[in-house]
């Protein structure tokens, strides 16, 4: 019977400390605020985009353009940084025809650069993107 009280007080220490310990820190997203150059390698065919990128809410959100006027300003959508990887999806004109498709980027932060791939699934296209910031 005496070790009940000992019990009951060690379980609640427990839950106490639990308690206390801090929680999982998110990702620090202030690497990625402001102006990026993207270079994408599509087969040799090469494509300049810009990304703006600020925090709004808390949150990651950002504009994507094509640096000769094909698009200007797309707003980008389901944006995550996981801390090292950046992920967004956009729907932009696309080569040959100039139709709008999705397209999603995933970009691994490093060094201060970005190096990833987009995808264009419905043309069944993945290419290469390298990004330096302006």
């Amino acid at each position: 019977m005496r070790n009940i009280p000992r019990i009951l007080i060690a379980a609640a220490a427990l839950l106490l400390v639990a308690g206390l310990a801090p929680a999982q820190q998110k990702p620090n997203p202030a690497p990625l605020v402001g102006s990026w150059a993207l270079e994408v390698n599509a087969g040799g065919e090469f494509y300049y985009l810009t990304l703006d990128l600020k925090l709004a809410d808390g949150k990651l959100a950002g504009l994507l353009g094509e640096q000769n006027g094909m698009f200007k300003d797309i707003p980008l959508a389901n944006v995550e940084f996981d801390g090292t990887t950046l992920k967004f999806d956009v729907k932009i004109p696309t080569p040959p025809d100039g139709q709008e498709r999705l397209v999603k980027f995933e970009m691994k932060l490093n060094g201060g650069k970005l190096e990833g791939i987009l995808t264009v699934a419905e043309m069944g296209l993945s290419a290469g993107v390298n990004g330096v910031k302006k």
